[in-house]
């Protein structure tokens, strides 16, 4: 026999009950950071009031809301007065603020600002170190999360433009404190694949909360050495992220990253059939002149008899194969000094000919190569290459 069955309306208004006779909870000051800010068409004031670790849900309604004059916003640090109840058709507690006093931006906010600033100031945003997108990619790495609905949409989307490409998943955490970590060893993965042309970081919308793994200076600094560029496609449009100002190219969505990475392959098929359709006309065109030039030129040496013309084409043909044999030899002449001058090129390039004028190559123990001496501290150990051997140093100072 079961005892004390309750239906889920009953259990809910129990604990709406319980939280509001709180003494405690009945008439409370929550300070903290505004985020996820909405005004209702009704009136109501929607937000979150967040911390360094927690969030939580916060509904102001209309009465209180045409009190409050000051203007707040998304990164506004705040406290609130008010009190904690629960919504009985969800079952969710949430905090209900019946005024809400200014205290300053918040600290989320100036961190977020202030790593930005830094890493403008380096030059990690710069235009010139960006790479361009190859437009005709075979490989695509997709860096995410393997089950969130970002890797959904960025297959179905390359399924049905081009089925032909190969898409590699890097699976990844995408949210919360270990997640910068993880994407970071999820981009040098990718770039231990020495097919991939491009790497789509990607995840799906959610509050700035969710998408603050993707503020991290770490991560910024992996997506600034990466080797092969990188796409972001981070949240929804009017998201903005640190990843996204170094990133090679930013995507407002997951979807759009990948559209911008693939071309569609009917419309390559277009191009193609375009371009074969333009050299088939052209050759056409040259067959209806070049009989047009003959047929004149056999009215204008009517007057000579049979055998005369016959002896002029053959002339004509012996010169002409004369002509075609010198221009031959001379263009190849011509391709063999410009591919000599190429190889020439090539050869002074090569990384073994600059070490050997005295250079080295310099990487750290993971064999990640030092662009600059910002990348060095005290005490690092290093590798030099030379032509001939390498050999293992320490900075010292």
């Amino acid at each position: 026999m079961k005892n004390n069955i309750y239906t889920v309306s009953q259990v809910n208004n129990y604990i709406k009950l319980l939280l509001e006779d709180d003494v405690l909870l009945n008439n409370i000051y929550i300070e903290g950071e505004i985020s996820n800010l909405k005004r209702h068409t009704s009136g109501h004031i929607y937000f979150t009031i967040k911390d360094e670790e927690c969030s939580i849900n916060t509904v102001m309604y209309k009465q209180d809301a045409l009190n409050f004059k000051q203007n707040i916003e998304n990164g506004t640090k705040v406290i609130c007065l008010g009190y904690i109840s629960s919504y009985p058709k969800t079952g969710q507690y949430q905090f209900y603020a019946k005024s809400i006093e200014q205290s300053g931006i918040g600290n989320i906010f100036l961190d977020f600002e202030k790593l930005k600033e830094k890493l403008k100031n380096e030059g990690l945003f710069d235009d010139v170190y960006k790479m361009d997108i190859p437009s005709l990619p075979k490989t695509i790495g997709v860096i995410t999360s393997e089950t969130g609905a970002a890797i959904k949409d960025i297959l179905n989307v390359a399924k049905r433009r081009n089925p032909n490409i190969k898409i590699i998943i890097i699976p990844t955490l995408v949210q919360g404190k270990e997640a910068p970590k993880s994407i970071i060893n999820a981009i040098n993965l990718a770039n231990e694949y020495k097919n991939l042309d491009i790497i789509i970081l990607a995840r799906g919308g959610g509050s700035k909360e969710d998408l603050w793994a993707f503020n991290d200076e770490d991560l910024a600094r992996a997506i600034f050495y990466s080797s092969i560029p990188i796409v972001t496609g981070i949240g929804h449009e009017i998201d903005f992220t640190i990843a996204d100002f170094v990133a090679d190219f930013r995507a407002p969505t997951p979807s759009a990253a990948i559209e911008v990475c693939l071309p569609e392959a009917n419309i390559l098929k277009e191009k193609i059939f375009n371009i074969i359709n333009s050299i088939d006309k052209n050759i056409n065109k040259r067959i209806k002149e070049n009989k047009l030039n003959f047929k004149m030129n056999i009215n204008r040496h009517c007057f000579v008899n049979f055998l005369d013309k016959i002896l002029d084409y053959q002339i004509f043909t012996e010169n002409n194969i004369d002509l075609i044999n010198k221009n031959i030899h001379t263009k190849i002449r011509e391709n063999k000094l410009i591919l000599e001058a190429n190889i020439n090129k090539i050869e002074a390039l090569s990384p073994m000919n600059i070490l050997k004028n005295g250079y080295a190559l310099v990487s750290d123990k993971n064999g990640n190569n030092i662009k600059s001496c910002k990348q060095l501290k005290k005490n690092d150990e290093i590798k030099l290459d030379f032509y001939d051997g390498e050999t293992k140093a320490k900075i010292i100072e």
